[in-house]
C-alpha cells in the first residue's frame, strides 16, 4: 500500500511513496493552495490536503495510507 508522509522539518510538503519507500509523487500546499503529482504527470491544483490525498487515491486505483511521525524527543 502506497504511503504520503510528511517531509522532513517541511510544514506542507509531503511525499507520496510505493510500497518499497521509493518517493513516486508529491503533495505540496503554498499560500494556501494545494497541489499533487503521482509520476511524470503534471502536478495538479486542488482545494485542501484531504482533496490532494484522494486524487492520489485516484490516480493510484488504490486506497494510500497517511503515515504519521512521532514526535521526537529534543
Amino acid at each position: 500500500m502506497a504511503t504520503i508522509e510528511r517531509a522532513l522539518n517541511a510544514h506542507s510538503l509531503y511525499w507520496v511513496k510505493d510500497d518499497e519507500g521509493d518517493r513516486i509523487g508529491i503533495v505540496w500546499g503554498l499560500d494556501g493552495a494545494w497541489r499533487w503529482t503521482v509520476g511524470q504527470a503534471d502536478s495538479r491544483e486542488v482545494d485542501s490536503f484531504e482533496a490532494a490525498r484522494r486524487a492520489v487515491e485516484a490516480a493510484l486505483g488504490a486506497p494510500v495510507r497517511l503515515r504519521q511521525r512521532g514526535a521526537r524527543a529534543a
